[in-house]
Parts: structure tokens; sequence; C-alpha cells
């Protein structure tokens, strides 16, 4: 069976203190590969992974333990190349990861979610409300919406790109929308790696530059 290799991240920077989780995504090991000049996070792998709780958190843990590095470009959970193709994968996509790489340096993702307290009826109208006074006084260019559930359990999130430097004064900026909303609750999460800005890899043909 051929060797897949599975893909967390392209990473500019990464700190010499730095050292692989001890398994991955389907209990493999997870290795660092210069390429170029930038490094390569990946792992091999026999099978596809299958999506559970447990290995999406393993893809999430090895993301955020490359936090501290100048710039990170992550994949998708499951992005999984055969290894013999992998230099022809990556290639074609060299350019338009460069990119990313430039826009995502010196970022990391918060997230903001929203929930609704008061489950009577449904309030879409709500959220995104309070959504679009985030937005306001977060002050930042680079953001996205998510609508989440339906009927009386809709939610949703709010991710922003923040400058890795700024978040204590955005959690600060927030906290104002925060104390004030009525009937929803605001839960910032974070830091995390900048999922949610991240190009699509899937087809060289789809990748887009992150923006606005």
């Amino acid at each position: 069976m051929q060797t897949q290799r599975y893909l967390y991240a392209l990473v500019e920077g990464l700190p010499s203190r730095w050292r692989p989780s001890a398994t991955g995504v389907g209990g493999a090991a997870v290795e660092a590969h210069a390429i170029h000049d930038l490094v390569l996070i990946s792992g091999p792998l026999n099978l596809p992974p299958a999506r559970s709780p447990r290995a999406e958190a393993a893809h999430h843990d090895v993301l955020t333990g490359l936090l501290d590095s100048q710039a990170v470009l992550p994949f998708r959970f499951g992005t999984v190349v055969p290894e013999a193709d992998l230099p022809r994968w990556l290639e074609a996509r060299w350019s338009q990861m460069r990119v990313a790489m430039s826009e995502l340096r010196g970022h990391i993702e918060m997230s903001v979610r929203l929930l609704r307290l008061d489950q009577k009826e449904p309030s879409g109208t709500l959220l995104r409300g309070v959504a679009e006074r985030l937005v306001e006084r977060a002050n930042l260019p680079i953001w996205r919406y998510y609508p989440t559930g339906h009927g009386v359990n809709v939610a949703a999130s709010v991710a922003f790109l923040v400058p890795s430097d700024d978040v204590a004064a955005f959690l600060a900026r927030i906290a104002p929308v925060a104390a004030r909303a009525r009937d929803v609750a605001v839960v910032p999460t974070g830091p995390w790696a900048a999922c949610s800005f991240a190009p699509p890899l899937e087809d060289p043909s789809q990748i887009v530059a992150v923006s606005a």
C-alpha cells in the first residue's frame, strides 16, 4: 500500500525550541521537513484518517504548537497526499501558498462564539447584530461570520485575523459588546492557527489569496 503524507501546515520561522507532538492524527509521528526556505509539518499515514473529535483535536493540537512561528499556513483537516506525489503537489501550489503566507505572517485567529441564551424563538438577526457590533469594535479588516444551527438552536461565530501582538488589545476592544449583549453569550476563544483564512488547496485553480 502506498504511503500517504498527512499535511498539517507550511511554516516560516519555526522556532528552534519547537518540538513535534508525540503523536499526531492517526497516532502517526509528526515530522518537520525543509521545503525551500519554509518547513512542512506532516506525518506518514497508510490510510486517510476518519473524521472524529479525537482526530480533529490531534490536528489542532499540532497547529497550536506552531503559533510561535513567524507565519503558519494551516492545511485543512484530512489533507492527505501520496508520498510519491508530494513534490509535484507542492510545486503546483507553491506561488499561491507564498501569497497566503505573506497575508498570514505575524497573525493568528481569534474566534468569538455567539450563543442564544433564550431558546424560545429563533433569531439569526439578533446574532448578526451582535456580530456587527463585534466587527465594529474589533477594528480589524479581515474577518469571517459563520452562522450555525437552525430554528431555536441557531448560533454563530465570528473569526478575526488578529496581529499576534494585539490579542490583549483585541479582547479589551470587544469586551463592551460582551458586557452589553442581551440574551446572547459572547465567548472569545483562541489564539488559533488561522484556519478560517487559509486558501483551499485541493485544486490549484481554486486557490485565492486571503482577503477581507
